[in-house]
Formats: C-alpha cells, structure tokens, sequence
C-alpha cells in the first residue's frame, strides 16, 4: 500500500485537488497557471524561467528553450504568483491521547494542506517539534514531491515535553521567506505560546491555529477517586471527583481555549477549534474552509 493510501483516502486526495490555502499576502515570486496575484500586470507579461519539476504541467515547458539548451524549463509570468507553506506539527507526548489520536489527526491534516499546495505550486516545509524542532523537511515544490512529504510525515512519532516557545524561537523552525504557518497543536504548554508565536509574525508569517482537544479532555466523565499522571512530567495528583469538580474543570477548559482565541484575534492570527473525533473530511470541507483558511 502506497504512503497517500495509508494517511489520506485516494478519493480525499482527488477531492483536495480543487482547494488551495487562502492568503491575503501578495508573493513576489511566480509560478504559471495556480495562483493568481493582485498585481496589474499581464498573464502573458514573461518574468523568468525555472527549471521543469516532475509533476509540471508539460504544456508549460518551453520548447525553444529546450532546442537551445537541452534542458526543461517552464516560463513564469508576472501577475501569477507561488506562495511558502509551512506546516508544524506538535509531536509531544500529549498529542498521543485520544482515539483516534491528536497527533494522527494532526499528521492527516498536515498531509492534506501539504498535499493541496504542493499540487499548486506552492513550497512546502514541514516541521514536527516538541520542545525543539526534532525533524523537518523544507521547501519542496511540485506534485512530485508528494510522496517524499507522505514518507516524511509516516516516520513521525510522540514524544517528550512541549515547549512551543523554546521550539519555534530557534533558528531551525523558520525558513526565512514570507509565507503562511499553520500549527497543530494542543497548545497545552506549562510555558504559554505566545512568544513562540509571536516569533512566527515577526519573521513575515500569515499565521493559523489549529487547536486539538478531545471529547474526554474537554468533558471527561471520570467518577471517585483517582491518580492523575501528567504524560510529560510524569508528575502525579491524587484526585476525587464530584460533579462541582468536574463542572470547575470544564469551565477552566472553556476558559482556556476563550484566551487562545482571544490571543489569536487580537493578533490578527486564525484560529480553529477541532475535536479529532471530527471525520478529517468535516474539519477540512467545513471547519477549515469556513474560517478562511483553506478555499
């Protein structure tokens, strides 16, 4: 079974093919025939050549150029424009909760945007980080780089404390173009998010939130005493609940996701709520799409 058959149904794929990241930012840089820019120029008004990628649409190869040099190259035009698509993915040991998983669900969404813009034309770089960025892949570009970022995002795994400040300030988890960000995260950090995030504005990014919680983590049904084992720290809380109890915690968990996007709005950044329980094709047809961030 191919890597695109394990993460997303063929059938999703062919569906995702007509949908693209949304971006209120104009690109300099341009590729022929999948995104249009604001710019008045003219969609014959030639800007540059660049070499042929797999994938390409091969009505776009120049042939001429190809006579006088022996190599492939497509033309790029002035007012069409590719835009930088960068995907992090939280990979800390929370993520590994539910069924099916925030991480599993957080890969699969992953797979689809990078999917969608890798088929028009867009770079993509994909980075999974818990409290440092521990694997990425960047700037891969055409529709044969699919199976590099399916194989890439297959060799994931959970593990270890998260720490999205300490993770997205360093060096490694910025590609230096201007570009659109989105995150995957729980955003359940001892530390906050907000200077991590606030890294990824300052570096030119359109950022957007992807916030996974569970059904159980938002409304759990848990009754008498119990030991609570936190997955990162692995320190533990002797608990009894009662109904007053479990009405505080909701109202906390509430509470919490209220700042996140009130945090988000006031920044000017996207934010999106979602259960992994949510069937993938509801959160990217519906969820996703309605906010804005995919069209």
């Amino acid at each position: 079974m191919s890597g695109e058959e394990r993460l997303l149904d063929p059938e999703l794929l062919r569906r995702i093919e007509r949908m693209q990241v949304a971006s209120s930012r104009m690109a300099r840089g341009t590729q022929t025939g999948k995104r249009r820019s604001r710019s008045t120029g003219s969609s014959i008004e030639f800007a540059d050549y660049r070499p042929y990628t797999p994938g390409d649409d091969l009505r776009q190869l120049d042939w001429n150029a190809y006579a006088r040099s022996g190599k492939l190259f497509l033309k790029k035009f002035l007012d069409e424009q590719e835009l930088h698509i960068s995907l992090y993915i939280d990979c800390s040991t929370s993520m590994s909760y539910g069924e099916p998983s925030k991480f599993l669900r957080a890969v699969q969404l992953a797979a689809a945007v990078g999917y969608l813009s890798l088929h028009h034309f867009d770079y993509v770089s994909v980075y999974a980080f818990n409290d440092s960025v521990r694997a990425s892949l960047r700037s891969l570009h055409g529709k044969g780089k699919v199976r590099q970022l399916f194989a890439f995002l297959q060799s994931l795994g959970c593990g270890g404390p998260g720490a999205i400040n300490q993770a997205l300030r360093s060096g490694q988890a910025v590609q230096g173009k201007p570009g659109v960000s989105l995150i995957f995260s729980d955003f359940l950090y001892e530390d906050g998010y907000e200077q991590g995030i606030n890294f990824l504005q300052a570096a030119r990014q359109e950022v957007h939130l992807i916030q996974l919680m569970t059904a159980e983590e938002r409304d759990p049904r848990y009754e008498g005493g119990l030991r609570l084992i936190d997955s990162e720290t692995e320190r533990h809380k002797e608990i009894s609940f009662s109904p007053q109890l479990l009405a505080a915690y909701r109202r906390s968990v509430e509470a919490y996701r209220q700042q996140l996007a009130a945090y988000a709005f006031g920044r000017g950044i996207g934010y999106v709520d979602v259960s992994p329980e949510q069937p993938l094709e509801e959160i990217l047809f519906h969820v996703l799409k309605q906010r804005g961030i995919i069209r």
